[in-house]
């Protein structure tokens, strides 16, 4: 048989299982993995010897800024990061200028994403006041809705109990997914002056101290509440704590329909030595064991970035001026395949925290995060036996900054395929600005 694409003497690699195989691709969509036949052939065949092909690496959680704040990002940059980092799809979250809470201002930003984004991409929408827009929302295909207790870019207010109440409640009604940033503002407020006059204390230290784990595990609690008392399904985005994470598993068994994500910074970086400015903040290694622990047993659900950058002089105002936010989106998978060759989780487990996962939680699998004949043909081939030194100055984000600059990795991304389409190959970017399509619920429904 004749295909678009054929993929050859890779190790492929599933959320349960790897074997030696083939993946052969026509149309956008696979059609076949495992031992193809002799007389197979393909307009075109990648030699994927001595490395694994995965599922397309999901990052269900960045900024890419656009509209209102390009100077920081947009969707071609941010796309851009994302292929090189081995990601096939991101959601992009709305708190961008104008706020993305109307059916008319989503259209707007398909618009623009589909005209400047390399990789497929899903929207999330704000929860908007007016109920009226939310049914639109969902049809217009939004992702899922953001809620902002905790301040962060854009200085979004939290909802009032009564409002929170009423977007659970028709959210639960449409069957939609609503997300949290979960932390408690005025906490925060009022522990950050208590900071800012410390004296003695690390920076880094000093962030975490501000914002609390007590204000994390609050907004978990009251969330989880109102999931209960609406029905509500809900998201927990960017988990820091282990006590968040205790929370997060005793609402599962109790019945509620919860998922969690944590993200690299939380798992990897240390707040007694590093200071990386980012809301919520990074926490101490207690919590890393603790998040860790949750991954392996199912309490945390998946992982994201957060990418949210920010330009280089805004990152270098004074500590308390410059704002919260890190470029992640390029480094997630290497980070990842790096800890996979430490032995902290498996290539196994980094498909179904990267992949199948994200998909499921947000409604668009079997189309993405699985290698299954008729799922869209988005794969990431990844060398794990390549190192490499994380460099912030070759970023292709617009922001040059990252908490990891000089670090060494072993494991890096060979090359990134979106629907049948090599978007980066063999490191070099091949695909087409405003080749990527929205990806959403409603389409998986129809």
């Amino acid at each position: 048989m004749r295909y678009d694409l054929i993929l050859k003497n890779g190790t492929v690699v599933t959320s349960s299982e790897s074997f030696a195989g083939d993946v052969a691709v026509s149309n956008g969509k696979i059609v076949k993995t495992g031992k193809l036949e002799n007389d197979d052939t393909a307009d075109e065949v990648y030699d994927a010897g001595g490395k694994h092909i995965l599922p397309g690496i999901i990052d269900a959680h960045v900024h890419f800024r656009d509209p209102g704040l390009t100077e920081k990002e947009d969707f071609e940059s941010g796309s851009a990061a994302a292929a090189f980092g081995g990601i096939t799809l991101a959601a992009d979250m709305p708190n961008v200028i104008p706020v993305t809470s109307t059916v008319e201002r989503f259209n707007e930003k398909t618009r623009i994403a589909g005209e400047k984004s390399y990789i497929d991409f899903a929207l999330f929408a704000l929860a908007p006041d007016n109920l009226t827009e939310m049914e639109g929302l969902r049809k217009a295909g939004a992702l899922g809705f953001k809620v902002f207790f905790g301040t962060s870019t854009g200085d979004i207010a939290a909802p009032s109990p009564s409002s929170l109440f009423e977007m659970m409640s028709q959210c639960a009604k449409t069957g939609m997914r609503i997300g949290f940033h979960a932390e408690i503002s005025e906490l925060n407020s009022h522990f950050t002056e208590i900071c800012k006059n410390a004296e003695g204390v690390k920076n880094g230290r000093l962030l975490e101290q501000a914002r609390p784990v007590l204000s994390e595990i609050l907004a978990i609690q009251i969330i989880i509440r109102y999931a209960q008392s609406t029905g509500a399904k809900i998201h927990i985005h960017h988990v820091t704590s282990a006590d968040g994470a205790l929370f997060i598993a005793e609402a599962k068994k109790t019945g509620v329909k919860i998922s969690a994500e944590t993200c690299p910074h939380y798992l990897l970086l240390d707040a007694d030595r590093v200071c990386a400015r980012v809301y919520p903040p990074i926490r101490d290694k207690a919590h890393h064991d603790g998040l860790w622990n949750a991954l392996k047993n199912g309490t945390i659900d998946m992982i994201a970035s957060d990418h949210a950058p920010h330009t280089a002089n805004e990152k270098n105002l004074p500590f308390w001026e410059a704002p919260a936010g890190l470029c992640g989106v390029e480094t997630l998978v290497p980070l990842f395949l790096n800890e996979v060759n430490k032995g902290k989780l498996s290539l196994n487990d980094f498909v179904r925290l990267a992949s199948e996962a994200p998909a499921k939680i947000w409604g668009i699998y079997p189309q993405k995060g699985n290698l299954l004949p008729g799922a869209d043909a988005d794969l990431t081939v990844v060398d794990m036996k390549r190192k490499t030194k994380i460099s912030a100055d070759r970023l292709h984000s617009k922001s040059k900054t990252s908490p990891y600059d000089g670090m060494e990795t072993e494991g890096t991304v060979a090359s990134t395929i979106v629907r049948g389409k090599f978007v980066v190959k063999d490191g070099e970017l091949t695909g087409n600005r405003g080749f990527g399509a929205l990806v959403s619920p409603a389409n998986e429904r129809t």
